[in-house]
């Protein structure tokens, strides 16, 4: 590894969000593009799922260019997360059991030549 690839590595780690004490939650919506996480977990603690402060909240939105601007978002889980199931849910900072093999393939400039 260079140098500078050193540097830049260190430089994300230094800015890297810490593990946080919660739990590892995951949600499937429909919301309009670039509507910000923030608001959607606030949606849906409203609407009655079982996120604390604390908890690590991944949101898929699913069909974010098919809605209209103004309309609200739509929770898509088939039941409201319970207590018991949050409590069933993996630490923070961790990748619930079955995501380990995820990955993202990214194009290199050099591919494209």
């Amino acid at each position: 590894m260079t140098p500078r690839a050193m540097d830049r590595l260190a430089r994300l780690e230094a800015n890297a969000a810490r593990p946080t004490t919660g739990k590892h939650l995951i949600f499937r919506i429909e919301a309009r593009s670039g509507t910000p996480t923030d608001e959607i977990v606030t949606f849906l603690k409203d609407r009655g799922h079982s996120i604390h402060e604390g908890d690590d909240v991944f949101v898929m939105n699913v069909s974010a260019y098919g809605m209209a601007e103004g309309e609200p978002p739509r929770d898509l889980s088939p039941t409201l997360l319970t207590e018991e199931a949050r409590a069933m849910a993996s630490a923070a900072g961790q990748w619930p059991k079955g995501c380990e093999r995820f990955t993202f393939r990214l194009d290199s400039p050099r591919d494209l030549q």
